[in-house]
Order: C-alpha cells, then structure tokens, then sequence
C-alpha cells in the first residue's frame, strides 16, 4: 500500500507485512507507524462546497494551515467548528472529526499528530485550495534548521559538520554529495604525498581516475606510497591526511629504485 511521511510528505510504497512494524521515511529520515488510509472518499466535493457550512468549513482550513505551520489557537478553532458540526453528514467532516478526536484523546498533541492534521486537511480540501496549502507545508518543512540526521549523514561524506543549513539546503546538499562526492581522506593523503593538492577540489571519481593513468605511468610510484605506509604503521583508516608530508612521493621514489637496482 501507499504510505504518505506525516513529516515531510513523501508517500512510499510499502508491504503489508510492514504494516505493523515503525517505517523510516526515506527523504527526511523521520520514523513513523504506518496507518490504514480511510476507505473511501473525503475530498469536499462541488456539490459540499456550495452548503454554507461547508464554505465556513473550507475558510477555517484554509485560515489555519496557510502559513504551513498548524498553531494551537487554530487548531483549537478548527475543533470548536468541528463540535459544532458533529452530526453534519459530510464525509470530509466525519472524517476530521474522528482523527480530532483520535490525536486530542490524551490532551496532548504531537508533532507527529500536527503534521497527520495538516496532510489531513491537504486531502479533505479540493485541489484549487490544496496546492497553495501544500507548498507552504511544504516550505515550513524545509525552512527548518536541518536535522541531525542530515548533519551526521553529510559528516560522513564531507568529515565536517555545516552550520546554519535549513532542511532543504541539507537536503540538496546530500543529493550534490551522493551523486558527486569529494575526495577521500585517503585520496588527500596520496596527493599530498606527491604533491598534487591542486586536484583536492576534484570529485572523488575525477581523483581516482588520475591515480589510475598516474600509477599506471609508473609502478614504482605505488611501490613508494607502500613503502611509506609501511614505514609510518599505516592502518588505513581514514586518518587525519595532515600526516602525510607534502612532496614526500619523490623521496620514497628514489627508495624504491635503489631496491630494485
């Protein structure tokens, strides 16, 4: 079945037999219980939205969710109209009394609980109003200061931890990351080796590429890099590159010829 992220809004396929089990949301990495949609249709259709009622009831909705981020004075308004409604026979207002009464059951609402009433709202009002909704949900969402998630996530790529970046801009950030990412601690110390931190800005790819044709060049450029690893207790891990002497390649170099002399 489809499952929508009561964070960011992703909607993910997933198998019944996750059903039951806490899902993570592979866009903002948010983990959530996956929930049963409701059978049926709850979008306000033409013929609710000509009922004065109704017309009311679109006005809250559009009112409270408009800048993206429920607050509590409007989601009190929307369950005093909802109180008052109760008996209206209108699936879209069944439908957001339930979960109203659902999330509000034990005084307390969640995040998680706020978000599922925004996508609620997003799914009960016709598209001419879900769209601008959607967008600014969407907008409040990513304007957040990133995750540590994200952080962590870019940390491990980059070895450094940004500061000040939003949700979005971590977010393309890891997209730029993945799809290119930089050198390695291990690729710095082998240009740092034979001095070539000139190509320090290249992309992790473009880097191995040049080792290759380098090495490929000359063998005993490998034997000295070897050598010098050996000689240092080298473990390979990705250590702090700063160890490795800039220029020392050619040092090693002349070493490894006078072995093989």
């Amino acid at each position: 079945m489809l499952q929508r992220c009561p964070k960011c809004g992703k909607v993910r396929r997933i198998d019944d037999a996750q059903a039951s089990n806490l899902i993570a949301c592979t866009s903002c990495s948010h983990t959530f219980s996956p929930r049963s949609e409701v059978a049926g249709r709850v979008t306000l259709t033409r013929t609710h939205l000509k009922m004065p009622e109704i017309e009311e009831f679109v006005v809250i909705l559009v009112d409270i969710a408009s800048h993206g981020v429920l607050e509590y004075e409007g989601l009190q308004k929307l369950t005093d109209w909802l109180n008052g409604h109760i008996h209206l026979d209108v699936p879209a207002v069944r439908f957001m009394v339930d979960l109203m009464l659902r999330v509000c059951a034990d005084g307390q609402i969640t995040d998680e609980e706020i978000f599922e009433i925004q996508l609620a709202i997003e799914r009960v009002l016709p598209k001419e109003y879900r769209t601008h909704i959607t967008e600014a949900r969407k907008s409040a969402f990513y304007n957040q200061p990133a995750t540590d998630n994200q952080l962590d996530a870019i940390a491990r790529i980059t070895y450094e931890r940004p500061a000040g970046l939003s949700r979005r801009e971590a977010s393309e950030m890891l997209e730029s990351l993945f799809r290119n990412p930089p050198a390695s601690h291990r690729q710095i110390m082998f240009l740092r080796f034979w001095n070539r931190m000139d190509l320090a800005t290249k992309s992790r790819r473009e880097i191995s590429e040049w080792m290759d044709v380098f090495i490929q060049g000359d063998q005993a450029r490998w034997l000295a890099w070897d050598l010098f690893k050996n000689e240092h207790g080298d473990d390979g891990s990705q250590r702090d590159p700063s160890f490795v002497p800039i220029g020392a390649g050619e040092k090693y170099l002349r070493k490894v010829y006078r072995q093989y002399q």
